[in-house]
């Protein structure tokens, strides 16, 4: 494994051109709805709702909504994906892997956290099929569970983005003009140039961003009440 993730690695950076998009966010509203979930969705769901869960919905509506981002760089040319579909990288105690959460933007919250959880099992248990791990143009690395604040992460072939996500904690933050302390997230977005430019990236990125920091529509509900 480590041998093909040295190699993955290194081809990467030979041919990938990748450029960075970073930015910080108040996830407070996110902390917060995740929390007033989580118990009433581990009931129904079975599985434990996390702040991924969240970001990984946020990034698959972004997705439909941004459809020149959800492209591979393949043979030459630019590739269009035809579905929703987000890498999340797992790893492991000698390397890593990412499975691919298929059909993101149609999917429900309590749909996205089982998901999740059996891809996770999946990866750990060693049965994770070739299959479960292709035709994504995006990936998730969320190292929130951390001390690792925000990173920038190697595009892993032939994903076009990866985002990555550091703890969320309280940090110094201006809202409305006042400084504050506020829960908040860092983002960094790793991006192929061959397949997007600055402009189409951060409108993808700016995108979930909107997404997280008023996270209500992830949920598919008007109003939570816990």
């Amino acid at each position: 494994m480590r041998r093909t993730i040295a190699q993955r690695t290194a081809e990467s950076f030979a041919t990938a051109p990748h450029f960075y998009l970073r930015t910080e966010i108040d996830a407070t509203a996110l902390v917060a709805l995740r929390s007033a979930l989580v118990e009433s969705m581990k009931q129904r769901a079975g599985a434990r709702l996390t702040l991924t869960d969240l970001i990984v919905k946020a990034m698959g509506i972004s997705l439909k909504e941004c459809p020149q981002s959800n492209c591979i760089w393949e043979e030459g040319t630019i590739r269009p994906l035809p579905d929703t579909d987000i890498g999340l990288v797992v790893g492991l105690e000698d390397g890593l892997m990412i499975p691919i959460i298929r059909g993101v933007n149609r999917r429900s919250l309590e749909d996205l956290a089982r998901e999740r959880s059996k891809l996770i099992e999946a990866v750990r248990g060693g049965r994770l099929t070739a299959e479960q791990t292709q035709g994504a143009a995006i990936s998730l690395s969320n190292l929130g569970n951390t001390k690792v604040d925000d990173f920038s992460a190697v595009l892993p072939p032939p994903y076009s983005a990866i985002l990555a996500v550091g703890r969320a904690i309280p940090r110094p933050f201006v809202v409305h003009g006042e400084l504050c302390v506020r829960v908040t997230l860092k983002l960094c977005l790793s991006v192929d140039h061959r397949v997007l430019d600055g402009g189409p990236a951060a409108a993808y990125l700016g995108r979930v961003v909107e997404l997280l920091e008023n996270p209500l529509p992830l949920t598919g509900l008007t109003n939570v009440t816990g």
